[in-house]
C-alpha cells in the first residue's frame, strides 16, 4: 500500500502518539485544578485515534464493526468529559456533583448503550460495509436518527466546555487569556472533521478526517499545557477566592445591581436579614429587611436595621461593580455591626458629661466651702481639712486635664510647628504655677513636626507636670536654682529638644523615684484592669497624645525617669506656624 494511501493512518497515529505525550506531561500535574478531567479527556481521546488508526487497516468485517463502535462510544464521552474539565478548571468544581452534570453523565451512557446494541435496533446506522482493497478498510453505512443525536450530544459538551473557557478568558482579561483561548479553540478542527464526518462528506467514500485533525488539536493543546503552562497559575484559585471573599466573610454582604435588587448575598447576610437568598434575589434591597433606608450610591452611611436579635446599627460601606470595560453594573454592600462600639459611645458621652460638668461643678463648691472653712477653722481642724481641699483641688485639675485633652484630639487640623518655643512657653507657664520647681531646660535645637500645636502643648505640659510634681529630690529648691545656674547642683527637671535627620525629640528627665513599673506596663499595654492601674491621667494623655501626632515615647527609669518622645521631622523648608517667622 502506497505511503499516500496511508496518509490517515499515519495522521491517527501521530495524533494517537502526542495524546500519550500530553498525558505523561500532565500526569504529575493530575492534583491541580481540572488536570484529571483532562487526563480523561486525553485517554479517551487516545483510544478514538489509535482505533481509527488500526481500523484503517482491519478488513475483517466483525472486527471492524468492533472497532467503529469503540470509536463512536469515545466519541459520545469526549463531550461530557470535557464540560467536566471545563468546570473544574474554571473553579466550578460544585457542578460536577449537580443533577445538571449527572443528566449529563446519565445521557451519554444511554447512547453509548444504544451503539453497542446498534446491530440488533439499527437506531444508529443500517447498512454497514467494510470497502474492499486496494484502500484502506473504510466503511459505509447510512446514519439515522441517532447519530444525528451522537453528533448533538457531543458538539454540545464541547460548546459549553468551551464557553466556559471564553468567560475565563472575558472574565480575568489577559491573565488566563493565551492558554484559556488555545484551548478553546483546540477542539475545532476535530469538530469541523466530525461534522463533515456525520454527513459523509469525504475526499474519498467511507473517509473519517476527524483522527487525522486531532494532530492539530494536539498542537494548540501542547502550546496551551507546556509552552503557556496552564497548570502552573489556574483561574480556579481567584475564582475560589472571589466565592471566598464573599461567601466566608464573617460580616453580611449584599451585591445589587443598578435599581437596587439583590443579585447575591453571603450566608452572613441570610442570617443577620433574616432572608433566604433564594426568595431575596431580583427583589428591592428595602423589601429584605425593615429599618433605614441604604442608599447603594453612599460610600459609608449608618442604618439601623431590626432583624431576629433585636435592633442592630450597621455601618454600611459601598463598592462599585464595573466590568472589565468600566461599564457600571451595581454595588457590593458590606454590612459592619457597630451596635456595641455605639453604645459605649453613647454611654461614655453621658459618663464623661457627668464627670465634666456636673461633677466638676460640684467639686467647685466643695473646694469652695472647704477653702472657708479651712479659713475659719482653728489650727487642729485646718489641718483636718487640708487635706480634703487638696483632694478635691486635684480632683478639679483632672477634669480640666480631661477637658484640654478632648478639646485638642478631636481637632484635625495640623501645620508646622516648632517644637522649641512650645517648650519653652510650656516651662515658662509652669515656672510660674509651681514658683519652687527647680526647671532647666538643657538644649533647644531647631526642630520642626507637623501636627496640632494645641495638641503638642497639652503633651509637652502633661509629661514637665509630671516632672516637676514626682521629681523633686530637695525641699530646698530655690538654693537649688541657684546652684544650677552656678553649675554646682544638678536640677530637679531637665528639658531638651534634639534634632536628628529625620527626627525631632523633646527629652524631659526628673531626678525623682521613677514612674512605678506597674504604671509604665499599663500605659505599654493599653489596658487598665482591677489589679493593675496608672494613679492618674497624665500618663495616658501623653501616650494618646504622642500616637496622634504620629509619634513614639519611651521611658527609662534606671535614674529618676528619663520620658524620651521622637516626632517624624517636618522639612525646614516649609512653614505655616506665624511663630517660626517670629
Amino acid at each position: 500500500m502506497a505511503p499516500a494511501v496511508l496518509w490517515p493512518v499515519l495522521g491517527s497515529l501521530g495524533a494517537a502518539g502526542g495524546t500519550l505525550a500530553l498525558v505523561w506531561y500532565l500526569w504529575d500535574r493530575r492534583d491541580r485544578p481540572g488536570a484529571s478531567w483532562l487526563v480523561a479527556v486525553l485517554g479517551v481521546q487516545f483510544v478514538l485515534t489509535a482505533s481509527y488508526a488500526v481500523g484503517y487497516l482491519v478488513f475483517d468485517p466483525t472486527l471492524r464493526l468492533a472497532v467503529e463502535i469503540l470509536f463512536w462510544v469515545a466519541y459520545i464521552w469526549l463531550g461530557a468529559l470535557f464540560v467536566a474539565f471545563g468546570l473544574a478548571y474554571t473553579g466550578r468544581g460544585h457542578v460536577i456533583r449537580s443533577p445538571f452534570f449527572g443528566a449529563l453523565v446519565a445521557f451519554s451512557v444511554a447512547l453509548s448503550a444504544l451503539v453497542v446494541t446498534n446491530p440488533l435496533h439499527h437506531v444508529v446506522w443500517e447498512g454497514f460495509r467494510v470497502l474492499p482493497p486496494p484502500g484502506l478498510a473504510t466503511v459505509e453505512f447510512t446514519r439515522k436518527s441517532g447519530a444525528i443525536l451522537v453528533l448533538g450530544v457531543s458538539a454540545l459538551g464541547a460548546a459549553v466546555g468551551t464557553l466556559l473557557l471564553v468567560d475565563t478568558i472575558v472574565s480575568y482579561g489577559r491573565l488566563y487569556r493565551a492558554e484559556a483561548l488555545a484551548v478553546a479553540i483546540s477542539p475545532l478542527p476535530p469538530g469541523i472533521g466530525f461534522v463533515l464526518w456525520t454527513f459523509d462528506v469525504a475526499p474519498e467514500p467511507g473517509l473519517n478526517v476527524a483522527p487525522v485533525l486531532f494532530l492539530l488539536h494536539v498542537c494548540i493543546d501542547a502550546y496551551a499545557f507546556v509552552g503557556g503552562g496552564m497548570f502552573d497559575f489556574h483561574p480556579a484559585t481567584r475564582r475560589a477566592g472571589n466565592r471566598a471573599a464573599i461567601a466566608d466573610l464573617g460580616s453580611p454582604v449584599v451585591v445589587v445591581d443598578e435599581q437596587e435588587r439583590v443579585v447575591t448575598l453571603n450566608p452572613a447576610a441570610e442570617r443577620t436579614l433574616g432572608v433566604e437568598a433564594q426568595r431575596a434575589l431580583t427583589r428591592p434591597l428595602a423589601d429584605c429587611y425593615e429599618g433605614d433606608r441604604v442608599d447603594p450610591t453612599v460610600t459609608e452611611q449608618d442604618a439601623t436595621v431590626r432583624v431576629a436579635a433585636g435592633t442592630r446599627t450597621f455601618k454600611i460601606t459601598s463598592t462599585e461593580l464595573a466590568d472589565s470595560t468600566g461599564t457600571h453594573l451595581g454595588y457590593t454592600l458590606v454590612f459592619q455591626d457597630i451596635t456595641d462600639e455605639r453604645r459605649r459611645e453613647q454611654r461614655l458621652a453621658v459618663l464623661n458629661r457627668v464627670l465634666r460638668h456636673n461633677l466638676r461643678n460640684d467639686l467647685t463648691v466643695v473646694r469652695m466651702t472647704l477653702g472657708e472653712a479651712v479659713d475659719r477653722a482653728d489650727e487642729d481642724m485646718a489641718a483636718l481639712l487640708d487635706p480634703a481641699r487638696r483632694k478635691t483641688e486635684g480632683l478639679i485639675d483632672l477634669s480640666e486635664k480631661a477637658r484640654a485633652f478632648e478639646r485638642v484630639i478631636d481637632d484635625e487640623t495640623e501645620s508646622v510647628v516648632a517644637v522649641s518655643p512650645v517648650v519653652e512657653s510650656v516651662v515658662a507657664d509652669i515656672r510660674a504655677e509651681h514658683p519652687d520647681a527647680d526647671l532647666h531646660i538643657a538644649e533647644t535645637d531647631v526642630g520642626r513636626v507637623r501636627t496640632n500645636r494645641d495638641l503638642l502643648d497639652v503633651v509637652v505640659g502633661n509629661l514637665v507636670e509630671n516632672a516637676v510634681e514626682h521629681g523633686s529630690t530637695s525641699p530646698d529648691s530655690g538654693t537649688r536654682r541657684d546652684a544650677v545656674e552656678h553649675g554646682s547642683a544638678s536640677p530637679d527637671v531637665t528639658v531638651a529638644v534634639t534634632t536628628g535627620d529625620d527626627t525631632v525629640t523633646v527629652t524631659v528627665r526628673d531626678r525623682g523615684p521613677g514612674v512605678p513599673e506597674h504604671e509604665l506596663a499599663v500605659i505599654r499595654d493599653g489596658d487598665e484592669s482591677a489589679l493593675e492601674h496608672g494613679s492618674g491621667l497624665g500618663l495616658w494623655i501623653v501616650q494618646w497624645g504622642v500616637t496622634a501626632a504620629g509619634g513614639e515615647i519611651d521611658f527609662d527609669t534606671s535614674d529618676g525617669t528619663t520620658a524620651t518622645v521622637t516626632f517624624p521631622r517636618a522639612e525646614d523648608s516649609v512653614s505655616e506656624d506665624p511663630a517660626l517667622d517670629r
